[in-house]
């Protein structure tokens, strides 16, 4: 990893004072960005690929009334900076009219907020990366299983400037950590991923583990009836259901009747206990203060105790309904549950199914919020309270808003799932969750 000082507030200075002079009376957003990434790859018990890159990126918005456009460029010198502009230019120039355009804003005040930056995740250097390898390849040797995963930790901070004033900077670190274990017959699988901003929220030996039990848990599976079953979702599963409903959560796709959730805000919709919410500030979910805009991001609260609260809303949308705009926040939180642990969630079940994660999962009916995708690595029969042995896998049919109506239990904790997004979920038990159809998957 490069430790070069780079200033990127004052390369997007630069640039804004490049573009003042060549787009005279524009309205000018300017951005310098650098992202710093390195990784880690093994599969079947060996070191395939070890990556690292250090790059900086520099983008222009102009805006000539309502016709604009924007652009990206890699390189930093004062005439390719001046030919990006030139190339933003004529490309606004030459769009189309947007009715739906707004000003660019003026200098804002930004809430002060716990950066999502990490000094111990950022110095993870390729002897760090080379050991969570060497970690995960001696488990799955010791345990006779194939085992593959990968590691990778982003560094990415940004800088932006606009003619209006505005200034803004920020910066975040992620460590995100993915490993798969199947036994020798190919008939159990396990796997085990999570993300942090945090090096020491990413326990990448405990993963490991998690995926060879699981793993060799799984080996030879017994086929279930598909139907509607009581299930157990870890939080890898809960998160990447929830993503798809937060996209929803859209007040002019309210207004305009294309969401499920039109004429629902303010009404009760899931079970009482459930919550979900997007604050910066929180010190175990903080995010940048501001969206791509440079609008400020405070606290919102999407769904509490079960009742519809404050859907997104763009600046453009708020300025023609007469409402506030929230900014386009970054992270979210769901939670409300009382259960210590999953084996909590497992013992006060008769008979159900307990999910590690779902996969290949796709959107089915809008209006419903109805996906469909496939269970897969370590799907396990439940019955009076224990796991009594691994199910095959299905294909399911299921609503995240079915999902957290009929959701009875939640784990206190949360954590951030890996690769769907910024989620910090719980593991949750959920009742008449469709298993539609058997599934080969493994």
């Amino acid at each position: 990893m490069s430790n070069d000082v780079i200033e990127l507030g004052a390369i997007a200075e630069n640039l804004l004072a490049i573009a003042t002079t060549q787009a005279k009376g524009a309205e000018i957003f300017a951005t310098a960005s650098r992202s710093r990434s390195a990784n880690v790859r093994f599969a079947k018990n060996e070191m395939t690929t070890s990556g690292e890159f250090d790059e900086v990126t520099v983008g222009v918005s102009i805006a000539l009334g309502q016709r604009h456009a924007a652009t990206s460029t890699n390189q930093t010198d004062p005439a390719s900076l001046k030919a990006l502009v030139e190339r933003a230019v004529t490309m606004a120039k030459l769009a189309p009219l947007d009715p739906e355009s707004m000003p660019l804003l003026p200098p804002q005040q930004y809430p002060r907020t716990l950066a999502p930056f990490d000094m111990k995740l950022a110095a993870f250097g390729p002897e760090d990366r080379a050991a969570v390898a060497t970690r995960a390849i001696a488990e799955g040797d010791a345990k006779k299983v194939q085992i593959a995963g990968f590691y990778q930790r982003d560094i990415a901070e940004q800088a932006a400037r606009s003619s209006t004033g505005l200034s803004a900077a920020t910066r975040e670190t992620v460590g995100s950590y993915t490993v798969t274990a199947r036994t020798s017959d190919a008939t159990g699988s396990g796997w085990g991923g999570r993300e942090s901003h945090r090096a020491a929220e990413v326990d990448d030996l405990a993963l490991s583990r998690t995926a060879i039990d699981k793993a060799l848990r799984s080996a030879s599976p017994k086929p279930v009836p598909p139907g509607k079953y009581t299930v157990i979702l870890e939080p890898q599963a809960v998160a990447e259901l929830m993503a798809f409903l937060m996209n929803e959560m859209d007040l002019r796709s309210m207004d305009e009747g294309r969401s499920f959730f039109t004429g629902k805000i303010g009404k009760k919709v899931f079970a009482d206990f459930v919550s979900v919410k997007s604050d910066p500030g929180d010190p175990e979910t903080p995010s940048s203060a501001y969206d791509e805009e440079g609008m400020p991001l405070g606290a919102q609260s999407w769904i509490d105790g079960g009742v519809v609260k404050e859907p997104y809303v763009s600046r453009y949308w708020a300025q023609k309904q007469g409402q506030r705009p929230t900014g386009n926040q970054q992270v979210f939180k769901l939670s409300g549950g009382k259960a210590e642990s999953i084996e909590e969630l497992i013992a006060g079940t008769k008979r159900g199914l307990l999910v590690t994660r779902f996969w290949y999962n796709r959107m089915l009916e809008p209006q419903s919020v109805t996906l469909t995708g496939l269970t897969r690595d370590g799907l396990f029969l439940v019955e009076n309270g224990k796991i009594t042995g691994p199910a095959t896998n299905f294909r399911y049919n299921e609503s995240p808003v079915t999902m957290l109506k009929n959701v009875d239990a939640m784990t206190r904790k949360t954590v951030r799932a890996a690769r769907v997004g910024k989620w910090h979920v719980p593991a949750l038990r959920t009742h008449e969750f469709l298993m539609a159809s058997p599934s080969a998957a493994v």
